[in-house]
């Protein structure tokens, strides 16, 4: 039986738009690295495994996957924003926590052949 998977949470994150009309993933990785830290959260411009959450019609969200411990205290420093930006956050099903795995393979490949996490691999 393999081992049971540390528990994670994936945040649902205000971003901003860049020039170009893109997310400005930049300004994304500063907040997330305010709040959470270097290399503690993994993020894509794309809501893959889940629905988005229903937000304000203008506000664009990214989904967030982060230890548990690090979201409670990103969502504790978020909460001094104005207003603040971590809009929704759910506890990930292990079939969820496979697909981030399978995400952060592509965004990291390794010898090992195994999706390892930002804090897993030692990324921050």
């Amino acid at each position: 039986m393999a081992p049971a998977e540390p528990p994670l949470r994936c945040l649902a994150v205000v971003a901003f738009r860049d020039e170009a009309g893109r997310i400005d993933t930049l300004e994304l990785e500063s907040f997330m690295n305010a709040v959470a830290g270097s290399g503690l959260w993994l993020s894509t411009d794309e809501w893959l495994f889940v629905e988005p959450p229903a937000t304000e019609p203008y506000l664009i969200t990214v989904p967030v996957a982060l230890p548990e411990s690090i979201a409670v205290r990103a969502i504790l420093a978020d909460l001094t924003s104005d207003p603040p930006r971590i809009k929704f956050d759910h506890a990930m099903t292990s079939g969820q926590i496979r697909k981030w795995r399978w995400l952060a393979f592509q965004l990291n490949p390794n010898s090992q052949g195994k999706g390892l996490f930002p804090w897993e691999a030692g990324l921050g």
